[in-house]
């Protein structure tokens, strides 16, 4: 049998094909329906950190030191199995240690990876998919090397054949009488294109029926000098055959942790002790959660920087309260209606026990130049967090983009205009009153229903102040439909209107964390309805509109080794559009500056307003991310790691007729840049390149 087993190593891709498919053969086989006994142990270790970062000595702000426990997770679970309801798991043990969550391997499935898959992905560190060594046809991408028998059990070497490709290296173990998959160790590099990542390593063993025992995920990286690494360990045990039919799961339902029936480890829970490093963090973690609560460190002096360029969070767990403070320096802003002015606020939150929240959040906003203050404050209530039930009541008085989906935020538009002379957003005051709920009905089906009271008031520029005064630019007024004429968009109005929104996700997968649903990404489409109805008279209203909008769009649509795509369409109309002021007119996301907001339904150079419509429209995006499909196979540019994107985008309203966008890009980490086409019926209007960041 193991003189038989020799010869099919050779050379030859049919006896390889051959080897292939008698390992398929008897991994299928052993794949029944199981229940198991999960325990997963995770870590985060900092290697080494730099002597200085942006020019500071990190002894004086980074109190952490080399080979220090960053994080340790541990899960215990019961986990299923069946082809019918696929994957399901029951947390009954969890503990952590530690500040800097480690990659989310915070459940056995997440390490319960089939390599009998064609392609595997890491979901948990990458989105990027590779190549199977046991897949079907994997003797096109890998050749097999025998390394030597011992004991009936062969040691085999597998070799990419591709050297950039999205394939493994390593060894694995076969039993030479049964083909069975005893134990392997995999290998991915930082040239396989993971981010953050310089090497990866998967090892996995079996016990005599093929059943996986033992499953580990580890890894080594480097992110600005700081060097880390880290592994999550899953081990299985326990296994039974059959299912229970009882089982409590809905149909969507992957995973439940009830904090009512977890609880911590005992050693006799434990597959494998704890190190002694491990032991002592979780001493010293006991011993700082006995100090004294930092709720009451309120009336001491926050420190200057975490406040000027970050919000700052103060928060109790024994109370249940947090409150996070607004950065101060992008508080302020600067434009053509108010002047230099701020916009400041405060939330303070109330959670209990059953994650029920209390969020109130006040705001002012005072403009220096134009001496006016206004406010107003937001409270919203989570109040069925399964069903994701949240109440909102928000009342006062502000400053609001024309164009409700926004424009820029308020720091890009004061760049723009004391640099640049180009006041791009164009605002309107408000005084309102609005109160809204939604919930979900069943799972996938989530419903709103909304109303708003407002007093809407037409407003001029003011001040022209920029540090650069460019001849050739001015300021253009404050109507963007005139923009070289100083008149009011609208007249002065009050305005009453109902909207309700119907969004179905199908095929949507959910975790239930201690009775709060945490969402993946639709396998299916998503559907939304939306209708809006301006009602007149009622409380002097002015508004007499209904309008309705239909949308199919989807989030990372799978391609594999393709990367993956995203796309969005919708349509609706006005009916009855007796009286419709601008406000309430239906806006698209566009942009005119350099740095651009790249959300799914933005465009990349679609003037913010010109374009909103009062009658009807049908507007369309795709974009996709190869995911280093082809930047990998580019020397140099495969270091660097960037993802390639291409994209197109499809405006029509009556008024202006067909707009088109196409661009392509690429995307390192928060970083992205592209260079994008505009085009209309009558040809092309404009193109350049955008940038956008995410911190």
């Amino acid at each position: 049998m193991v003189e038989g087993f020799a010869q099919i190593l050779d050379s030859s891709i049919i006896n390889q094909k051959k080897l292939i498919d008698s390992i398929r053969i008897v991994q299928k086989r052993n794949q029944n329906s199981f229940s198991v006994d999960g325990y997963v142990k995770n870590d985060l270790i900092l290697n080494h950190k730099p002597d200085k970062f942006l020019g500071k000595n990190t002894k004086d702000y980074i109190r952490l030191r080399n080979g220090e426990l960053l994080w340790l997770s541990e899960v215990g679970s019961k986990f299923y199995f069946d082809d019918k309801r696929g994957f399901k798991e029951q947390i009954n043990r969890d503990q952590t240690f530690g500040k800097y969550p480690s990659y989310d391997f915070d459940a056995a499935k997440k390490l319960y990876i089939n390599f009998s898959n064609q392609l595997i992905k890491i979901e948990s560190i990458s989105d990027k998919y590779f190549i199977s060594p046991f897949g079907r046809n994997a003797q096109k991408y890998y050749d097999f090397e025998l390394q030597g028998i011992k004991n009936d059990d062969a040691l085999i070497r597998i070799i990419p054949k591709h050297r950039y490709g999205p394939l493994f290296r390593g060894t694995f173990v076969l039993d030479t009488m049964s083909y069975q998959l005893k134990q392997f160790d995999f290998k991915l590099n930082g040239k396989q294109g993971i981010d953050f990542i310089d090497s990866l390593n998967i090892k996995q063993k079996f016990d005599n029926t093929n059943r996986l025992i033992f499953s580990e995920v580890g890894f080594k990286g480097n992110f600005l000098k700081f060097k880390f690494s880290g592994k999550a360990k899953a081990y299985f045990s326990g296994y039974e055959n059959n299912i229970p039919e009882n089982l409590t799961f809905e149909k969507h339902e992957v995973l439940i942790e009830d904090r009512k029936n977890i609880t911590n480890f005992s050693n006799k829970d434990r597959t494998v002790p704890l190190t002694l490093q491990e032991r002592l963090s979780y001493e010293y973690q006991h011993h700082q959660a006995s100090e004294k609560d930092s709720i009451q460190r309120l009336i001491q002096r926050p420190k200057l920087f975490p406040l000027l360029f970050d919000e700052k969070i103060w928060s109790s767990k024994p109370r249940h309260q947090t409150i996070i403070f607004d950065p101060i320096v992008p508080a302020f802003f600067y434009n053509t209606i108010e002047g230099l002015g701020i916009n400041y606020g405060v939330n303070f939150i109330r959670y209990s026990k059953s994650n029920k929240y209390w969020s109130v959040n006040p705001r002012i906003r005072y403009g220096f130049n134009n001496k006016e203050l206004n406010s107003d404050i937001s409270l919203t209530r989570l109040f069925n967090p399964s069903r994701r039930g949240l109440w909102n009541v928000s009342f006062g008085s502000t400053y609001q983009d024309l164009n409700p989906n926004g424009s820029l935020n308020s720091l890009q538009n004061s760049i723009n205009t004391l640099l640049f002379e180009q006041n791009f957003m164009k605002l309107y005051r408000k005084k309102y009153v609005s109160s809204s709920v939604g919930t979900e009905i069943l799972n996938g089906l989530y419903w709103s229903v909304g109303v708003e009271l407002s007093r809407n008031i037409s407003v001029d520029n003011q001040f022209d102040y920029s540090f650069r005064g460019i001849k050739w630019r001015n300021f253009s007024s404050n109507n963007p439909l005139s923009p070289d004429q100083q008149s009011k968009l609208f007249p002065d109005h009050q305005a009453l209107f109902v909207n309700t929104s119907l969004i179905y996700s199908f095929n949507q997968d959910y975790e239930n964390r201690n009775g709060e649903k945490i969402f993946y990404l639709p396998k299916g489409p998503r559907l939304i309805l939306n209708y809006r109805k301006g009602i007149p008279k009622l409380f002097n209203s002015s508004s007499n509109y209904q309008f309705a909008e239909i949308e199919l769009q989807q989030e990372k649509l799978d391609c594999g080794l393709w990367g993956y795509g995203s796309y969005s369409i919708s349509t609706g109309r006005f009916f009855q559009a007796k009286n419709v002021y601008f406000p309430e007119w239906k806006h698209f996301i566009g942009n005119l500056a350099l740095v651009f907001n790249p959300g799914l339904k933005n465009f990349h150079l679609l003037n913010f307003y010109t374009y909103s419509t009062n009658e009807y429209f049908a507007e369309a995006h795709f974009e996709h991310n190869f995911n280093m499909k082809f930047t990998s196979r580019i020397p140099l540019i495969r270091n660097l790691k960037v993802q390639e994107l291409i994209g197109g985008a499809y405006l029509y309203q009556p008024q202006k007729g067909n707009y088109f966008e196409v661009y392509g890009g690429f995307k390192k980490r928060m970083f992205r840049i592209d260079y994008a086409m505009s085009f209309d019926s009558f040809g092309k209007l404009n193109q350049g390149f955008k940038l956008s960041y995410d911190f």
